[in-house]
């Protein structure tokens, strides 16, 4: 926090928000937030669900979210399979003092690819780089994601896990900590409470 960085709620056991009846999320919300703040001694404003899980049976449990304490949320995804298709691609008002922080995608779709993960990692650079670019320039608010496992090239593998699951957590792993820097050189980053707070 002292080199710029601002904490957010991501849940404390990254169990999926829709596998929980909604007064055990509200609990969890409500005792994670508590417990941070007391660690940092400063206000949580964000959250994102595990797996971006407010979409199912909880996608409309963003209501609750102001009434806990928080100004933004960044759980609903503009993808199929992991959301919903038709949610706005960009930072919206959910409610008053509720902003929705979507990850970027990128193209309109179909297709349509995450900008993280592996997205960040496989698609070529020059086309990364200009939607980025393109998202700067409009001061779009758009989170950008990063999983710390995301720069160990060492990881184990997950034989047990799903294709899906073994492609987007090792595809394009070599070298990619480099691949970042080379391509966030230039950018001013901010926090999403800062932007939040400048709206």
């Amino acid at each position: 926090m002292a080199e710029g960085h601002a904490i957010g709620l991501h849940g404390l056991t990254h169990r999926r928000a829709f596998e929980m009846d909604r007064s055990t999320w509200r609990n969890s919300l409500r005792d994670g937030k508590a417990l941070l703040e007391d660690l940092t001694g400063t206000p949580v404003k964000g959250y994102r669900a595990p797996e971006w899980s407010l979409r199912g049976a909880a996608a409309d449990w963003w209501q609750d979210l102001p009434g806990l304490g928080f100004r933004f949320d960044s759980s609903r995804v503009p993808l199929a399979v992991i959301g919903d298709t038709s949610w706005p691609r960009r930072p919206h008002l959910l409610a008053k003092g509720l902003w929705e922080l979507p990850p970027p995608v990128m193209w309109s779709g179909p297709p349509r690819s995450p900008l993280w993960g592996w997205g960040l990692r496989v698609l070529p650079f020059g086309l990364v780089r200009r939607a980025l670019e393109t998202l700067a320039e409009a001061d779009a608010g758009t989170p950008l994601v990063l999983h710390p496992w995301e720069l160990d090239e060492g990881q184990p593998d997950l034989p047990v896990a799903s294709f899906g699951h073994r492609f987007a957590h090792s595809a394009g792993l070599q070298g990619h900590g480099a691949h970042l820097r080379d391509l966030f050189a230039g950018f001013r980053l901010t926090t999403l409470e800062a932007w939040v707070e400048a709206q």
